[in-house]
């Protein structure tokens, strides 16, 4: 299925494309008006529209509503910033495929990066959910201190650490709502775990070998999609 998305809700009866994808559609899909193309939104509509109109802006008649569920459980990502700006890109990109929830990037003691690109990683977690045939785009979520987010979040958090030998089970998970907490290449500061535990944050291994935090991210969402299905 040859998916497209569009901000849309679901009081619309057309949907007006921006202009480059309206270009993509009709050069590189060889649409033309009559033609039946699917958007999504990224909240978990998806339609079937016929063009009516095309031009520097395609615009479609939506013909039929899909209202499409959340999984039951909804995971969370929360990871600390990547100084190479591609590598939290391909980050983001993968997790969309898989299905994350919510992406929080948090700044901690080793953290080397402050600063995200967000109308990037936007741009690309649409183009993933696109290719993936998602139909929930991702919250990126502001970037928020270490401190701040553990007290905040009122999710059930699990901390990826390399000092503990618990291995992440089923029998660990307790809610419906999972924050997994990924820190940077340098780890987790002695304070940052000692803070964790005094907020009964679970810690889980992912074995011995030190994994970049975007594998840690992405093995660790595959693990938690494959024990929750």
């Amino acid at each position: 299925m040859n998916l497209f998305y569009s901000n849309f809700n679901e009081s619309q009866d057309e949907i007006v494309v921006n202009e480059n994808d309206s270009k993509h559609i009709i050069k590189s899909y060889r649409k033309s008006i009559g033609d039946i193309i699917k958007f999504t939104n990224g909240d978990g509509l998806l339609v079937e529209a016929k063009i009516t109109e095309k031009g520097k802006k395609i615009k479609a008649k939506i013909l039929n509503v899909h209202k499409k569920k959340r999984d039951k459980v909804s995971i969370h990502i929360a990871i600390s910033p990547l100084k190479n700006p591609s590598r939290i890109e391909w980050f983001v990109e993968k997790a969309t495929e898989i299905g994350v929830e919510q992406i929080t990037p948090i700044i901690t003691k080793h953290s080397e990066k402050k600063r995200l690109n967000y109308e990037r990683l936007e741009r690309i977690a649409i183009s993933s959910l696109k290719q993936s045939n998602q139909f929930f785009k991702p919250q990126i979520n502001q970037i928020e201190n270490f401190s701040d987010f553990i007290v905040n979040n009122k999710e059930q958090k699990i901390m990826a650490n390399l000092k503990t030998k618990n291995v992440l089970k089923k029998d660990l998970i307790v809610s419906d709502k999972l924050c997994l907490i990924i820190g940077p290449e340098g780890g987790f500061s002695d304070d940052e775990i000692q803070e964790a535990k005094k907020n009964k944050i679970s810690e889980v291994s992912f074995g011995e070998s030190r994994l970049r935090s975007e594998t840690a991210a992405i093995f660790g969402l595959s693990i938690l999609k494959s024990i929750i299905s």
